[in-house]
């Protein structure tokens, strides 16, 4: 995420949660509020971030980049509560929560496709969160490919689904060798 990503993200953010916070019954500026004291978008990357895996189907999210203090959220929604003298905002603040979290987790999911969850499967397999030899893998693919699917499946083939591997972040290559960026979750 650039530094220009990163701030029309947080501009959204603050626009979704703006109009969340008018529909449970609490002023606009709860929303921008949430996002300025407990939700952080960097543009740098400072974790992995993860791909959950479930047989054929793969799922990225990046959320590596964004930070949320739910402790400190919710004290602050307790505070709120006491000094306006309505118990119930608390639960419109906790929904508010709630809904800042979901939206994250939305609009940083990313499908992956099937060959390609297949990749990423091989990959994991092969603990190539360091680096494997690309053509090796490639060869290796091939073959785990054609014996369990009874399938021939061609280099370019291959190469083209590592490349928008390498376009969604997944994986990266330096000096002939192949990686995964984020770590592998699930069964394959």
């Amino acid at each position: 995420m650039t530094r220009q990503e990163a701030i029309a993200y947080d501009n959204t953010l603050k626009e979704y949660l703006r109009q969340a916070a008018k529909q449970y019954g609490l002023e606009e500026t709860q929303g921008d509020y949430i996002v300025e004291h407990y939700i952080e978008v960097r543009p740098e990357l400072q974790m992995k971030e993860m791909i959950f895996q479930q047989g054929n189907h793969a799922v990225s999210y990046k959320f590596g980049n964004i930070r949320v203090d739910i402790k400190k959220a919710l004290a602050a929604g307790l505070e709120l509560a006491a000094s306006v003298g309505r118990p119930e905002s608390i639960f419109n603040y906790i929904q508010l929560l709630i809904v800042a979290v979901l939206f994250i987790i939305k609009s940083t999911r990313q499908e992956v496709g099937e060959l390609e969850t297949y990749i990423i499967y091989l990959l994991h397999r092969k603990g190539a969160y360091r680096s494997i030899e690309e053509e090796a893998f490639i060869c290796e693919m091939q073959k785990w490919y054609r014996e369990n699917k009874g399938d021939e499946l061609s280099r370019g083939e291959i190469v083209d689904a590592i490349n928008r591997l390498y376009g969604m972040r997944i994986a990266d290559f330096e000096n002939g060798n192949i990686y995964l960026k984020e770590s592998v979750w699930g069964k394959g």
